[in-house]
């Protein structure tokens, strides 16, 4: 780099307009010309440093500004007020130099234009068919507020300092940064528990039937690690909190991107591509029902025609399974028909993986606001010199890397990382990345509605929206936390942006945690996968019989989950548009409480005991209910119940053990007769009709292109079906026998039942294979 002589006398041109008065005195904005700052000699006409070459010759202004006191507001964020004791969370920057002391800052900032050097490593110049971009570059100096501004800047401008170059890092003194902001390539390192991974997508690897009982094991503690790419505008920055210290900081900026459908451009690779490698037996055997070794070992003994007929018949179940050939007719070509299958599910394997990765990281960052942090960590001066280059040129991974290894864990201070404290993002709950140890329920209730919008220079915006709702629910036992995630997000920019801008999807969680777990509470659990439309009646069954060894042994944890996409979502919505009281009663049926109890001992017998029930209660709710409370009285509820189980021959021929327990209603109650029911979980009638109105204001916003804030009351109009557990079981029933209506039937929604076991460390997963044929369960 071309060394810049020091300045005798900041020229008076210049010094004109700095003015003669004290820092403390006077708020400046003062503007430059740049050109007047390369003639001087201030600034060079251009630099090259081998990856990019950083010209000062543009016509763009530069500013001399100062920060002085509390309430002083730097847009880049640097310089701000330390946040009040008091202060609720935020995902808001927090400033690395604090207004309020005895110092204050001069802050020297210019833009240069970039171009991809010789190397050609600078890859973001590139991006969207550039050549060149802009880069705004900030010195900030401290000096004592009753430092004179104009001989604080002729001190300062003597030897001006440019982050891009690492030797100027050695020089910032204490409460001093630099910050360079542009818009590139932005590289970081993730590792997710890779159990994670596949507690929502088993369905994107099923190469089986339908009907197929899917069963992966896998460690909890095994990771992944990837590396994860985007185009965006981002601020690089460091500061000395203290001598031989450096604390940097990676936050989101201002856009810079004209075009409205560039997108952020996510890209995902493995770190590690042996050890994605080393899961694909556990995948493998999930599909075949079998070890993969074993399947092999039978497929050997079949082409040496050495079976055994019990051999032969679990070799002709496998391959039926799979799809291939389970009578064996064409020997010589089922070793290579098993070896093309591996193939595929080891593309699908890594494709569903950096998928997965690619869109929770997605999710996370259009989330976190504009100018929020992404990483901020403090670190030793020569640590931070050595990563130096490859922060400026937006690589992240490398420093990601050492600040991971065990051997470093002393020698850095993190302060964020994705708005949390740690690098291994596990334990994840709907489509977010750092939820783990389930944040979200940290609070016995919690609804949350964020709108986070950024905007780029033409004025087009980019704008996600967060609709969560979760609860801890006494009154659902073993399965006693729940958790909802609304998505709408943008990908790209757009001037005005409606709802048809959006993409959409929608997470649903059942979660529990026992120490000790019972058989009748297993099977409650396994009843919500049943509920959901994740396990069919008989591989229920199956995976009750495969958890029993378990039982009461080992702490477990029990998900129930449902993940519906963009494009699912948009062909359900237009399927539910006026309120259908047989769908809704079959709904509620289904998720009335499991016992052990005839009557109630499947949803399929909920259904045909409970949904004329149901049907004939809302019937009646909307003829006569109460105005004030919209609900039946649990003594009219009870002699509904009543009725049907002494009148009607299919209920009375199941449930007629419940007509002591159904026919009366005996305050405080529990939760498990009908009038109880109806009286814990108040106003169903018109949680229902709201969920209705919901989708119908979703349909309508995205075809009429109304504005983003719909979103709103959509998300306000639908997460009355879901604050309290029976009525989300209700809502994840609903969507359920929607789908089965679909293409795709079933199989077009993500839906996994998880069960971690704390002794082994291991996880299970099971989904049941759904077509659009299947059966309804």
């Amino acid at each position: 780099m071309k060394v810049i002589e020091t300045l005798a006398n900041l020229p008076a041109e210049l010094a004109e307009k700095i003015p003669d008065v004290k820092l403390q005195d006077q708020d400046i904005r003062v503007t430059l010309a740049q050109e007047g700052l390369t003639r001087e000699g201030i600034l060079p006409p251009k630099l090259n440093l081998g990856d990019f070459a950083l010209s000062f010759e543009a016509s763009a202004e530069a500013t001399v500004r100062n920060f002085n006191s509390p309430g002083d507001v730097d847009e880049n964020g640097i310089v701000g007020e330390a946040a009040a004791a008091n202060a609720p969370p935020s995902d808001s920057a927090r400033p690395q130099l604090i207004l309020g002391g005895d110092k204050g800052w001069m802050r020297y900032q210019a833009t240069g234009l970039v171009k991809a050097g010789a190397s050609g490593r600078y890859s973001f110049v590139s991006a969207n068919g550039k050549t060149e971009l802009s880069a705004s570059l900030s010195d900030y100096r401290a000096h004592p507020l009753a430092r004179n501004m104009r001989e604080a800047a002729k001190e300062d401008l003597a030897s001006p300092r440019l982050l891009v170059n690492s030797t100027d890092l050695t020089k910032l003194g204490t409460g001093d940064a630099l910050s360079w902001r542009v818009r590139g390539m932005l590289e970081t390192g993730l590792d997710l528990g890779w159990a994670d991974l596949f507690t929502t997508n088993l369905g994107d690897l099923s190469f089986v039937r339908s009907s197929e009982l899917i069963e992966l094991k896998t460690s909890i503690v095994a990771l992944v690690r990837a590396r994860v790419s985007l185009t965006d505008d981002y601020q690089l920055s460091f500061s000395r909190p203290s001598p031989g210290r450096l604390q940097l900081a990676v936050r989101k900026a201002k856009s810079h991107e004209a075009s409205q459908g560039a997108g952020l451009g996510i890209q995902v690779a493995f770190a590690d591509p042996e050890a994605v490698q080393a899961r694909l037996k556990e995948v493998l055997s999930a599909l075949a029902g079998q070890a993969e070794a074993k399947v092999e070992e039978l497929i050997d003994k079949a082409i040496q025609k050495v079976l055994t007929p019990d051999q032969l018949a679990l070799l002709r179940s496998v391959l039926e399974r799979l799809g291939l050939d389970p009578e064996l007719v064409n020997l010589d070509h089922l070793k290579q028909e098993w070896e093309e299958l591996k193939q595929k599910v080891e593309a699908a394997l890594e494709k569903v993986v950096k998928a997965r990765i690619g869109a929770a990281f997605q999710y996370e960052y259009l989330r976190i606001s504009e100018s929020s942090t992404l990483l901020e960590v403090e670190l030793d001066e020569a640590t931070a010199l050595n990563f130096h280059g490859q922060l400026v040129l937006g690589n992240l991974v490398d420093l990601m890397s050492w600040l991971r290894a065990p051997e470093n864990a002393g020698r850095f201070t993190l302060k964020n990382y994705l708005n949390t404290a740690s690098f291994t993002l596990q334990q994840t709950v709907g489509f977010s990345l750092s939820l783990g140890t389930f944040e979200v329920f940290k609070a016995r209730g919690s609804l949350k509605q964020t709108w986070v919008s950024q905007e780029n220079t033409q004025g087009a915006r980019r704008q996600a929206f967060l609709g969560q709702r979760a609860y801890e629910d006494a009154l659902m036992g073993h399965r006693n936390r729940w958790a909802v995630d609304f998505r709408a997000d943008m990908e790209s920019f757009a001037p005005a942006p409606a709802a048809s801008d959006f993409r959409y999807g929608l997470h649903m969680l059942l979660w529990g945690q026992k120490k000790k777990l019972t058989k009748q509470e297993l099977q409650a659990a396994v009843d919500d996968a049943v509920v959901w439309g994740v396990l069919d009646a008989n591989d229920a069954a199956s995976v009750t019989a495969k958890l029993d060894a378990h039982l009461g042994k080992t702490d477990v944890q029990t998900q129930v989950e449902l993940k519906i996409s963009d494009e699912m979502l948009r062909e359900l919505v237009p399927r539910l548009q006026t309120f259908d009281i047989k769908l809704f009663s079959r709904a509620l049926a289904r998720a009335m409480p499991w016992s052990e109890q005839t009557a109630r001992v499947t949803p399929e017998f909920r259904k045909l005991v409970y949904a004329p029930i149901w049907e004939s209660y809302l019937t009646e709710v909307m003829n006569k209910g109460s105005f004030l409370s919209g609900d039946l009285s649990p003594t009219r509820a009870a002699q509904i119940a009543a009725w049907f189980i002494e009148k009607d021959s299919t209920v009375k021929q199941l449930a007629s053990g419940l007509l002591l327990r159904e026919k009366t209603w005996q305050p405080p109650g529990g939760n498990f007769s009908f009038a109880e029911v109806t009286d814990k979980n108040r106003n169903t009638l018109a949680k229902c009709r709201r969920f209705v109105d919901g989708l119908v204001r979703l349909r309508r916003s995205i075809e009429e292109r109304r504005s983003g804030e719909e979103l709103r009351t959509v998300h306000s109009d639908l997460e009355g079906l879901w604050n309290t557990g029976f009525h989300l079981r209700t809502a994840g029933a609903v969507l359920a026998e929607l789908a089965k209506g679909t293409a795709r039937g079933l199989g077009g929604i993500e839906r996994t039942f998880t069960v971690r076991l704390a002794d082994s460390q291991e996880q299970l997963v099971f989904s049941t294979a759904w077509g659009p044929s299947t059966p309804t369960p």
